[in-house]
């Protein structure tokens, strides 16, 4: 699974105590509060800091802002794949990636912490290529976990399908936000049936054997 490797580093091995108190308290104000309240008072009495050690550790509100980001995405992507690298190539993958998303759909707190920060990621300009980087990363993971291949490289012709997948994930964990208590069984039993459909239509399952 090396060619999956997140493209994104985690910084927690980077981060002494105090700075991982700070990061810890940046992440329950942005849960809690939203973006905007993420200001170096607000998380240094949370973090029960002096606000110039977040200058200190950090550089600037970007600099955390950026290790924030980088954070909450690693820890998310990391869950998946260790999860899905764990399982046989075929169906038992296949039926592991749905079951994924459907739970992630319902993880409140993590998409609350992502669509919170993904504005401000859209307009930062250093920030979106990373974003940009892994969309494309989960893409081609679940064009890998959906195709049933043994190896690494996903099979031919699984791009589109992958791409809706990432999107009707994304788009469910929205709806759910909005509406926790939306049942999204149907929803996702009705995308397994046409994922299905597609990859019998691409030559039984795209190379499963």
């Amino acid at each position: 699974m090396a060619r999956y490797e997140i493209p994104i580093s985690d910084p927690a091995p980077h981060l002494g105590p105090t700075a991982a108190r700070i990061l810890g308290a940046a992440k329950r104000v942005l849960l809690r509060d939203g973006f905007r309240a993420l200001t170096f008072e607000r998380i240094a009495g949370e973090a029960g800091e002096n606000p110039a050690l977040i200058r200190y550790h950090f550089g600037s509100k970007a600099g955390l802002v950026a290790t924030l980001v980088d954070s909450v995405l690693y820890l998310e992507s990391l869950e998946l794949i260790e999860s899905l690298a764990a399982l046989p190539p075929g169906e038992e993958r296949r039926q592991a990636l749905f079951r994924l998303h459907e739970a992630y759909a319902h993880e409140q707190s993590s998409y609350r912490m992502f669509y919170e920060l993904v504005p401000h990621i859209l307009r930062d300009e250093a920030l979106r290529p990373r974003l940009g980087d892994l969309m494309d990363w989960y893409r081609k993971l679940d064009a890998w976990a959906l195709g049933g291949q043994a190896g690494v490289s996903p099979p031919p012709g699984l791009d589109p399908l992958a791409v809706l997948t990432v999107a009707l994930a994304d788009g469910v964990a929205l709806q759910v936000q909005a509406d926790p208590g939306l049942d999204t069984g149907p929803a996702f039993a009705l995308w397994q049936r046409l994922v299905r459909a597609y990859l019998e239509g691409q030559g039984g399952a795209a190379g499963e054997a």
